[in-house]
């Protein structure tokens, strides 16, 4: 008897010691072969620096969240010209406003598919956005992919003058690995 006691507090100690420890089997390293894609109409290209921190588990979104960053210098538009100029204070303005970024606030699920709420913070401008995204997962590896467009003059970027459509498609490749 005195040897299930031992046992059984032993146990019950390792249990209470775990429960409590962070949850980083839901952390999630961004793998460099990553995509950040833009487009429109008129223009498109591709961001070349992305980073973040994810934490997700798709059977339990209480620990949830993704802080993800973009370096708006990396940008890449296929033409250098457009590049420099897309880095000036009517648009990016990369020198006042040096990053990008995207901090979840909650989730939820539609089907096969997920949903993330949160703050997109782009030219010193932040609004809450709606990102529709799939997510696979095998062993240590997952990705998650996902499209959502946005109008850039919500986000004071541009004028309308500029020829260049007021619509920005995001398409974001991540893959992940533990």
């Amino acid at each position: 008897m005195k040897r299930f006691s031992i046992s059984f507090a032993t146990l019950s100690i390792l249990w209470m010691a775990f429960a409590f420890l962070p949850q980083e089997k839901l952390a999630w390293k961004i793998d460099k072969k990553y995509s950040v894609n833009f487009s429109s109409k008129s223009v498109g290209g591709v961001f070349n620096s992305f980073k973040g921190e994810v934490i997700f588990d798709q059977n339990n979104f209480k620990d949830a969240s993704f802080k993800l960053t973009i370096d708006p210098t990396s940008v890449n538009t296929g033409n250098s010209m457009q590049n420099g100029h897309i880095q000036l204070k009517d648009w990016l303005d990369s020198k006042q406003y040096p990053s990008i970024d995207f901090v979840s606030s909650s989730f939820t699920k539609e089907g096969e598919s997920f949903i993330v709420f949160g703050d997109l913070t782009l030219h010193g401008v932040k609004k809450q956005v709606k990102i529709p995204f799939t997510y696979s997962e095998e062993k240590k590896k997952a990705k998650v992919l996902a499209a959502f467009s946005f109008n850039r003059f919500d986000f004071g970027v541009g004028n309308p003058k500029d020829g260049v459509d007021s619509v920005l498609t995001i398409n974001v490749v991540m893959p992940l690995k533990k």
